[in-house]
């Protein structure tokens, strides 16, 4: 096929491609695994508030609230470690204790809108 053949194919694809990511929906789904940079953490009201690159690079705020009965996690190197069963060491913190600039990994319980887990899994640089 030749190179004058093919744009309009090659044309209607991302004509198709672009329409569906406009339509697709950005919204979460239950059980689903979300990560990104914390950008807020509100203790009392126990919301949590993502910095996270979605499908297609997107870059969106992902806000979920974060029940009394949800885990929350702070997952460190075992700088002792000879194994690979126990290179990470998980402790049991407060939804407080996450920090603004934490990278955590959340997962979603069966509402798409509340975590059944958080994971700080990096701290931010130089934080208390």
């Amino acid at each position: 096929m030749s190179d004058a053949g093919s744009a309009p194919i090659l044309s209607a694809a991302l004509a198709l491609l672009a329409s569906l990511s406009l339509i697709a929906p950005t919204a979460t789904s239950a059980g689903e695994r979300h990560a990104g940079t914390v950008l807020a953490v509100d203790p009392q009201a126990r919301t949590l508030t993502l910095d996270e690159f979605g499908a297609a690079a997107e870059r969106r705020a992902l806000r979920v609230q974060v029940p009394p009965k949800a885990i929350v996690l702070l997952s460190e190197r075992n700088p002792a470690s000879r194994e690979v069963g126990d290179a990470f060491r998980d402790r049991t913190i407060a939804l407080a204790d996450v920090r603004v600039g934490d990278f955590v990994v959340v997962e979603l319980s069966d509402d798409s809108e509340v975590a059944r887990l958080v994971m700080v899994t990096l701290r931010r640089a130089g934080g208390s």
